[in-house]
């Protein structure tokens, strides 16, 4: 594994790097940036969070499948997602080779790093001069980084959190519901008007499987992952800015666009029309005042307007 290479061609505008290793190791703190010095003076960003047990290249690779797939999909350029996607990558890895969702010794204390890792890309989101609005889409555990992350965004007014997209969620869903540790910043993303938008599978063994035995020994014990079972109506915002989609026939590698078959291509859509990829991102100058509901043109509908496999 140490001596693969990120993909040919992968060279992102911006990095969010939060790993003292390429395999496994520590979060770095402080983390650092990677990348043009000019790419930091954006006013919007997406910051795409890879998931467990990935490596720097495995995380380089779902990236660039994901750029290359909402290239083919939107027609926009490579420059456009470049100057507009962070890159993050946090060590939820092992460094002694290649592991499962299930193994006991690695999954537990990357459910603890998913926090910490988070304090370090809020830091780095701050230190951003020019930042106005932010969004994220999340894989696996890398939703965990990316509720952490919005928990602390709450602190400060700005960066405004424009919208959310949770991909096969490695995330219990009691953590959403009337009690649960992010009930109230569901509440008050509601509030503020950013959507939500969970892309989940009950086709996913991962966390069909693996998931419950992982969070009983994490002390967080749950059997229904948020990227398997989807949201409920007792989450605030359900229907209205917490949206959601069955990713048909997904596992749960089959979110990035890098995996090429049918349940992968329409996954990858999915997002890309949630997000609004390959539109320009708006300013805040222009947006919604902070407290009004979410307005303006909705995600279009899946295959209208792009062919959804290709």
């Amino acid at each position: 594994m140490a001596s693969k290479k990120r993909p040919q061609g992968y060279a992102p505008f911006l990095e969010l790097y939060l790993r003292r290793k390429s395999e496994g190791g520590d979060v770095l703190a402080p983390a650092r940036f990677q990348g043009p010095v000019d790419a930091r003076a954006r006013t919007s960003c997406l910051v795409l969070v890879h998931g467990f047990n990935n490596s720097e290249v495995e995380a380089a690779e779902a990236y660039f499948g994901y750029r290359t797939r909402q290239t083919e999909l939107t027609g926009a350029t490579r420059d456009y997602f470049d100057r507009y996607f962070g890159d993050a990558f946090w060590p939820g890895d092992a460094d002694w080779g290649r592991f499962d969702f299930a193994d006991f010794l690695v999954y537990p204390a990357a459910v603890k790093k998913a926090a910490t890792a988070a304090r370090e890309l809020v830091q780095l989101l701050w230190s951003m001069p020019n930042l106005e609005r932010v969004s994220f889409v999340g894989h696996s555990l890398g939703c965990r980084v990316v509720m952490e992350a919005l928990q602390r965004l709450q602190e400060r007014a700005l960066p405004v959190v424009d919208a959310v997209c949770l991909m096969a969620a490695a995330v219990p869903a009691e953590m959403l519901e009337p009690r649960g540790l992010y009930h109230s910043l569901m509440q008050r993303l509601q509030m503020i008007g950013t959507r939500m938008y969970v892309l989940h599978s009950t086709r996913d063994p991962v966390l069909h499987r693996a998931f419950p035995p992982g969070q009983k020994l994490a002390g967080e014990g749950s059997n229904r992952a948020l990227g398997r079972v989807g949201p409920n109506a007792s989450m605030p915002g359900f229907g209205a800015t917490l949206t959601d989609s069955v990713a048909s026939g997904a596992t749960h590698g089959d979110y990035w666009g890098q995996q090429k078959n049918r349940a992968s291509d329409e996954a990858t859509e999915k997002s890309g029309i949630f997000l609004r990829l390959g539109e320009p991102p708006r300013s805040l100058g222009t947006a919604r005042g902070l407290s009004a509901p979410s307005s303006g043109v909705e995600a279009r509908a899946l295959g209208s307007s792009r062919t959804a496999f290709g």
